[in-house]
C-alpha cells in the first residue's frame, strides 16, 4: 500500500486528487474509470475536511493506496465518529429544490465503486472504498470443459 497523510483541509483536495490518479495511472487502471474514481475521492476527502473535526480543531488524514485486481484506497482520521453508510440516501424523487441537504455524495460513492466500507477502530474512523479492473497485459481466466 501507498500512504499519503494530510492536513484536513478543503484546499488540499487537488493533491489528494494527484495522489490517487497518479496511482491509478502507474497501475494500469483504463482511463475511463478514472474519473468516477475522483469524483468520489473528492467526495469523501471533502466530507472529512469539513466534518470531521471540530472548527477549532485540526486533524490529519490518512489515504492509502493499493492496486491489483481491484483499486482499494482507505481513509482514515481521528474525527469524531461518523458512519456515512448509515446514513439515509436522498429522496430522488423529490424535486431539487425540495431536497434536504446531505447523503448525495455518499450516494454517488456506493454507486461508483464497487464496494464501500466503514468501521471505527482504534479511535479512528476507517472507510475503504474498492473496484475491480483488469489490468493490460493480464488475461482473465475462463472457465474450460474437458
Amino acid at each position: 500500500m501507498v500512504e499519503l497523510r494530510i492536513k484536513a483541509r478543503p484546499e488540499h483536495t487537488d493533491t489528494v486528487c494527484e495522489f490517487v490518479t497518479t496511482g491509478l495511472e502507474s497501475n494500469s487502471v483504463p482511463a475511463d474509470m478514472i474519473p468516477e474514481i475522483i469524483i468520489a475521492i473528492e467526495e469523501i476527502f471533502t466530507n472529512i475536511a469539513q466534518y470531521a473535526y471540530p472548527p477549532d480543531q485540526e486533524g490529519d488524514v490518512a489515504i492509502y493506496t493499493s492496486f491489483d485486481e481491484q483499486i482499494v484506497i482507505r481513509f482514515e482520521d481521528s474525527g469524531q465518529p461518523f458512519d456515512p453508510l448509515k446514513r439515509k440516501g436522498p429522496d430522488l424523487d423529490t424535486p431539487l429544490m425540495e431536497r434536504k441537504i446531505g447523503g448525495l455524495g455518499i450516494h454517488f460513492v456506493k454507486n461508483l465503486m464497487d464496494k464501500v466500507e466503514y468501521e471505527y477502530t482504534d479511535k479512528k474512523n476507517v472507510l475503504t472504498i474498492s473496484k475491480g479492473f483488469l489490468a493490460p497485459g493480464k488475461e482473465e481466466r475462463a472457465c474450460s470443459r474437458v
